[in-house]
């Protein structure tokens, strides 16, 4: 994909991805999945022929190497047997310092710490290697030093993952974002990237000796790319690091959060894992240092303006791993004067800049014939800032040469052609409601989720929907993850704009956003009628300063907009509120128990008040029948919600995580414009409305409120509720009523200890698609479904109390997926199973009273993966045929299973098999006819005695394991047959005596386990496994010899025969 993308601009990669891996291992099962599942993703993948690796000529691997972006290193038990693997595994940590290259390690079914320590396997390997006669020390010490260096990277464990599938499910989605991110790096913006690159290169890694920590810093004026330089050099050597963090806009979330957040945020990233409640600086200090101290880490600091932001995250005396990494953007050079070093970009040149300027200006990486002229005179003007480039380019596409003309004369009349005024041609352009919507998010917006500031906006009479677009299309704004984002040099040319209506006196400005000017303005009383957005950020105040006198915002009849961040121990208890033309207040950390009494702002629409000390937010109904928002996320002290009668436009009320609160006032029921209710993580909420009625209601989360016991009534007019959320809460029950959602997709009850009963018209919920009653340990029964549910393909019962379905179950006729693992009382599955046509995956695992599979009456075509394991199953049913695209048929550790069915070979698509752990299957059925598919099949542990001939049959098995059967007595002849066989183990097999005779080559056999078996004696005709490169033989007491022929095998890879 990215290298084949690249190709054409001289990408020096031939291949996107590199396989290394131990062939006798890995080759015929895991990596040949691996390898089909990236070529599936049109990820170019080099995987070494069996026949390449001739003698000790290595050249066309290693160069594979080096035209390759990403190496994966599958680790397995054999892998460091072998040379060609270590080789290869030097030369791709080379390229990865010279190069760049990414290299992602995969431990399959091997301990990380075995290899990383080169122990258990990896230790025998190397004493091999160091006792050979011709052993050069030198590079197997290079070996070990690779081995060390891989292992600390970051990567994946088999281990941590279900199956196979999964692994490689989240491998290849790894290496796809990682590819696509790569291939940015050539995209559009990233014009002149290559050079810039190999600046950074040269001053994260001077020599490749060195192992110390580097701080290198990115220096420059708003808009010259020192965020996306960080990003690309992130993005690109990430892979290298144990553990990797980019901080964004530093600047604005210490304002905004604070110092132990930003500590917080930084150790939950590199870490992997939610920190929180770290309480004080010294104890974040403490923390980072203790965590951080041994990691190779790789930090990106975007934004910082405060040296202290810097000591904040890292310390004074930065103490992490060898080699890590920090990189510092900022554009105040005495931020960096501890940095090891400093990188300063240049504007684009002339080329790049006319090729930056042309993709936003014509769609092209050339200007139009017709342009030219005006595409150099616009490129002069904007002086080779990149962000300039594509703000005047998106303002001039699609428009005519007259309008060209027209716009570059204005041009050539702004004085010294600033900066700014370049970016103030695009803002002139604008109408008047799009030019008061960009300077609202330039002085208050930005970081804003846009559906709230479009609500807020919208009240204002400013077209927002409209406006936003237009602001969009001309690269004025971005929305990322549904929030507003503004450059900062585009946020600063707002802000610019605004000073300019009063230099001297900020009470006469339209906007007020900086703290001297907020603090001039309130304290001298010097505020006109002209302010309509205050931003206040207390967190630069002095304690208990106060700000606010009784009659501050009294001058301010036109106070639309109003934020105040943080809190300096001042109470505001007497602040007069009568702000009529206020619609949006955001006050974090509001300290005073409930909003005064004189709260007059009939035009609110937004009200934020997170993390505030607010026990009640008003007595009675208030009139704030425009108020559209409510947040009061994290209020602890907060204990019932208002009376929301007067407020009846309300679409979002928030109050996740307010831990005291109990009650919601019934009036929450009335409101028929309210959109989302999130009360998740209020652990005390006990009192709820009898009734809920909320027609417009699309999300109700109650997720983990501990002592909610009862779910309220659902009146009819309740069909837009689409996701319910009550997992983790002391709900017994659901009303009859709940079928009144009729429009609900989602219904998660995970968790409900006491949930005892889903409601019999269940059925009605005709929308719904996913039903989660998962350890819902009291759930005895599954209702029936009396009517078709068209929708629903996820239903999860696993960890329930249910003794059985119900036959009507077969009126779930979309259901994908059904999961009842762990059902401990589960004793039958209903017959009508197999009319569920649209079922692809069940799962009965860990069901012990199952002792039956019913009859498959009809053809599933779609069910192709079917786990039994760990049931009390005595035989699958004939009729098992009847799924006729099962893949995978699990049955390991039924210990009850006496046999298989006899047409088991009529299962066409099978391709795994496993009755591992099945202590009384004695008899393996016969292979009546061929099966095409069927690859690994597992017998461990079963009281097989034989094999029938007829195993041949299985044309595409490259797996047979029948380790621990102790009443194996003899493998059939036939087994030479089986051409695709890879793996065969008959290890633990005291009664087998005699291997039998290969009378046919097998090319493909590379692994041949006969640990613990009474042989005696190996054929002569073993010769034929031509590709053997395991053979053991420990354990083997009645062994009595090898053949000559073993000294003749024409593998060329060498086979290590063990024994003891």
């Amino acid at each position: 994909m990215a290298a084949a993308a690249s190709s054409s601009s001289g990408s020096p990669w031939k291949y996107d991805v590199f396989l290394n891996f131990r062939g006798e291992d890995t080759r015929r099962c895991f990596v040949s999945h691996l390898y089909k599942a990236l070529n599936q993703k049109a990820i170019s993948t080099f995987i070494d022929a069996e026949g390449l690796r001739k003698g000790n000529d290595l050249s066309q691997l290693l160069t594979a190497i080096q035209d390759s972006r990403v190496s994966i290193v599958v680790f397995s038990q054999k892998y460091a047997s072998s040379t060609w693997c270590l080789k290869e595994l030097v030369q791709i940590l080379d390229c990865m310092d010279r190069k760049n290259q990414m290299v992602v390690p995969v431990f399959y079914e091997v301990d990380p710490s075995h290899v990383r320590k080169a122990e258990s396997s990896f230790a025998e390997a190397f004493a091999k290697h160091e006792g050979h006669s011709n052993a050069d020390m030198e590079e197997v010490r290079s070996w070990r030093s690779a081995l060390t260096r891989a292992t600390n990277l970051t990567g994946w464990d088999s281990k941590n993952c279900e199956d196979d599938a999964k692994l490689i499910e989240e491998i290849v989605e790894d290496i796809f974002q990682k590819l696509i991110r790569i291939s940015s790096s050539k995209d559009d913006d990233l014009v002149e990237m290559d050079s810039r690159m190999r600046k950074m290169d040269v001053l994260l890694q001077p020599s490749p000796e060195m192992d110390d920590v580097r701080v290198v810093g990115i220096w420059g004026m708003g808009g010259i790319g020192k965020t996306t330089i960080a990003r690309a050099v992130y993005e690109k050597i990430a892979c290298q690091f144990e553990a990797c963090c980019f901080l964004d806009n530093v600047k604005e979330e210490f304002s905004a959060c604070g110092a132990v957040h930003m500590q917080e945020k930084l150790l939950s990233r590199i870490l992997n894992e939610k920190v929180q409640s770290l309480g004080t600086l010294d104890r974040g200090y403490r923390m980072i240092l203790k965590r951080l101290r041994m990691k190779k880490v790789l930090i990106v600091l975007d934004d910082v303006d405060d040296l202290f932001q810097i000591e904040t995250l890292l310390g004074k005396q930065h103490s992490f791993g060898g080699g890590s990494r920090i990189i510092i953007t900022t554009r105040d050079k005495l931020v960096l004067s501890r940095a090891d070093a400093i990188y300063s970009p240049k504007v684009l040149s002339g080329d790049g800049a006319l090729e930056l300027f042309s993709q936003y200006a014509f769609r092209t990486k050339q200007p139009k014939r017709d342009y030219d002229p005006l595409s150099s005179r616009a490129v002069r003007y904007a002086q080779g800032l990149p962000l300039a480039l594509k703000v005047l380019g998106a303002f001039l596409y699609n428009k005519s040469v007259q309008e060209w003309e027209e716009v570059l004369e204005k041009l050539k009349k702004i004085p010294q052609r600033g900066i700014h005024d370049v970016l103030r041609t695009s803002f002139d352009g604008l109408d008047d409601s799009e030019k008061d919507i960009f300077l609202d998010i330039a002085c208050f917006f930005k970081g804003a989720e846009k559906d709230n500031a479009t609500k807020v906006l919208d009240s204002c009479g400013f077209y927002p929907h409209t406006g936003l677009r237009v602001l969009i299309d001309r690269a004025l704004i971005t929305v990322s993850r549904e929030t507003l984002e503004m450059h900062d040099l585009l946020e600063e040319m707002g802000r610019e704009i605004v000073r300019q209506e009063s230099i001297k006196e900020p009470g006469k400005r339209s906007r007020l956003w900086n703290y001297e000017d907020v603090h001039h303005v309130l304290t001298q009383n010097t505020a006109t009628e002209a302010v309509e957005s205050i931003i206040l950020d207390l967190s630069f105040s002095k304690p208990k300063v106060e700000y606010f006198s009784s009659e501050a915002f009294v001058k301010m009849p036109k106070l639309r907009l109003l934020k105040i961040h943080g809190h300096n121990g001042y109470s505001c208890e007497n602040l007069k509120f009568v702000l009529h033309e206020l619609r949006s207040l955001v006050w974090k950390h509001f300290p005073v128990k409930s909003l005064p009494s004189n709260f007059i702002a009939k035009n609110l629409v937004e009200l934020d008040m997170q993390k505030s000390l607010i026990e009640h937010l008003w007595e009675g109904a208030k009139p704030l029948e425009n108020l559209k928002i409510i947040n009061l996320t994290s209020s602890p002290h907060l204990k019932k919600t208002p009376d929301f009668t007067e407020a009846k436009n309300l679409e979002k009320v928030v109050f996740r995580s307010c831990t005291s609160l109990f009650e919601v006032h019934p009036s929450i029921s009335s409101l028929k414009n309210l959109v989302l209710l999130d009360l998740e993580n209020c652990r005390n909420l006990k009192i709820f409305p009898s009734k809920i009625g909320m027609k417009s209601l699309r999300t109700l989360k109650l997720s983990r409120c501990k002592n909610l016991d009862k779910f309220p009534e659902v009146s009819d007019v309740m069909q837009d509720l689409s996701e319910l959320y009550l997992d983790y809460t002391e709900i017994k029950e659901l009303p009859s009523s709940i079928s009144n959602l009729t429009r609900l997709v989602t219904l998660n009850l995970e968790g409900c200890k006491q949930f005892k009963s889903l409601p019999r018209r269940i059925s009605h919920m005709k929308s719904l698609k996913s039903l989660d009653v998962s350890e819902c340990s009291k759930l005895e029964k599954f209702p029936e479904i009396s009517e078709v549910m068209n929708n629903l393909f996820e239903l999860y019962l696993d960890g329930t109390a249910i003794k059985e379905l119900p036959a009507s179950i077969l009126n779930l006729t979309n259901l994908v997926t059904l999961k009842l693992n762990n059902c401990r009382e589960l004793e039958s599955l209903p017959s009508s199973i197999s009319h569920m046509k649209s079922l692809e995956y069940l799962s009965v695992s860990g069901c012990p009273k199952l002792e039956k599979f019913p009859d498959i009456s009809e053809v599933m075509k779609k069910l192709s993966k079917l786990y039994l394991k760990g049931t009390a199953i005595k035989e699958l049913p004939a009729s098992i045929l009847n799924l006729t695209s099962l893949v995978t048929l699990s049955l390991d550790n039924c210990r009850e299973l006496e046999s298989l069915p006899s047409n088991i070979s009529h299962m066409k698509s099978l391709e795994y098999l496993d009755v591992s752990g099945c202590p009384k299957l004695e008899k393996f059925p016969e292979i009546s006819k061929v099966m095409k598919k069927l690859s690994k099949l597992y017998l461990k542990g079963t009281a097989i005695k034989e094999l029938p001939a007829s195993i041949l049959n299985l044309t595409s098995l490259v797996t047979l394991s029948l380790t621990n059967c102790r009443e194996l007595e003899s493998l059939p002849s036939s087994i030479s047959h089986m051409k695709s066989l890879e793996y065969l183990n008959v290890s633990g097999c005291p009664k087998l005596e005699k291997f039998p005779e290969i009378s046919e080559v097998m090319k493909k056999l590379s692994k041949l386990y006969l640990e613990g078996t009474a042989i005696k004696e190996l054929p002569a005709s073993i010769l034929n496994l031509t590709s053997l490169v395991t053979l053991s033989l420990n354990n083997c007491r009645e062994l009595e010899s090898l053949p000559t022929a073993c000294l003749y095998f024409k593998s060329h890879q060498p086979c290590y025969f063990e024994s003891e």
